[in-house]
Order: structure tokens, then sequence, then C-alpha cells
């Protein structure tokens, strides 16, 4: 069965048809929100979230796009939303140095990946996205400038930092 008919069906409230796409692009969502966040925890997090929101807001799709890349869209702007929310919430009890050492410490206890996986996840947060957005999503710079609400030339400037640094973890 196709995704507009089983969303067609989830739509009317047809929660097999749901589980289906669910089952269907769990793997992807979550391949997506671990490669945004670098924690495999927080990528749990962030890809439940992504299917409760898709839950709710499965009426606003209209068939004008396939509906892989509206999930997709969907999956990008849920983990950059819940990745600012993390880190407003920790903010409020850690100085920024301790983000860091945090950041570093999940970076370091990442399972066994692809190599370039595991060099992308030692990348600190805004440079990996931005590179993750980039390189492996396709978005371009315009598009990443406006996810994030930062400057079309900070998001090259980070892309171009990201390929330095991996290009320096590689050699």
């Amino acid at each position: 069965m196709s995704d507009e008919a089983l969303v067609n069906q989830a739509k009317s409230g047809n929660k097999a048809a749901f589980k289906a796409l669910y089952q269907r692009h769990q793997g992807r969502v979550y391949a997506i929100s671990f490669r945004l966040s670098g924690s495999h925890d927080h990528a749990d997090e962030i890809c439940q979230d992504c299917f409760v929101r898709l839950w709710q807001k499965l009426d606003q799709f209209n068939g004008e796009s396939q509906f892989t890349t509206w999930l997709h869209k969907l999956s990008v702007h849920q983990a950059i939303n819940s990745m600012k929310a993390k880190q407003r919430f920790w903010h409020r009890f850690l100085p920024d140095s301790n983000i860091a050492e945090e950041n570093e410490q999940d970076s370091s206890q990442q399972y066994e990946y692809h190599r370039l996986d595991k060099l992308i996840m030692k990348l600190p947060e805004r440079t990996r996205v931005v590179f993750v957005l980039s390189a492996i999503e396709g978005y371009q710079h315009q598009e990443i400038a406006q996810i994030l609400n930062i400057a079309v030339g900070t998001s090259k400037a980070q892309y171009h930092r990201a390929k330095q640094m991996l290009q320096e973890m590689l050699s």
C-alpha cells in the first residue's frame, strides 16, 4: 500500500494505517534524529516526538509533495526544536563549559557506527547540525539559515569548519 493511501486512512483515524507508516519510516526518522542530536537517547526521544507530532499534523498533509519529503521536513524541524529546548533546559542549571563537557562525553560514548558517522558526532553541535543538513540531507545554506535562524554566511562558515575538522580527524 502506498504512503498516500496509508496517510488517507490514518487521517480518518485508522491506527493500523498510522502504525504501518511508523514502521515504514521510523528508521529514516531515527537516523536523521541521531545524526542531528549526536545521542542515541536523545534521538529516541526526538523520533518519538516526531511521530506524535506527525499524528497531530497529519491533516495538514495535502499531497502537494511526496509524503517522505513532508515527513523529512517535519523530522528535521522537530529534531532542531527538541535540541533547542534541551539546550535551554540545561542552560538554566549548568554553565556553558559543563554543557560542552557533557556533549564531549556523549560523543565519546557512541555505539560503533560507520567511521564517518562517529567523526561527525565529535563535531561541535552547531557545526554538526549545519554539516548534516547540508552534506547529508541536501539542504541549501539559505534553507539552513532559515531553519536555524542564523545568517547564510554563518551556515557556510560552519559547513567549511566541519569539513576542515573532519579532514583533520581523518588524517
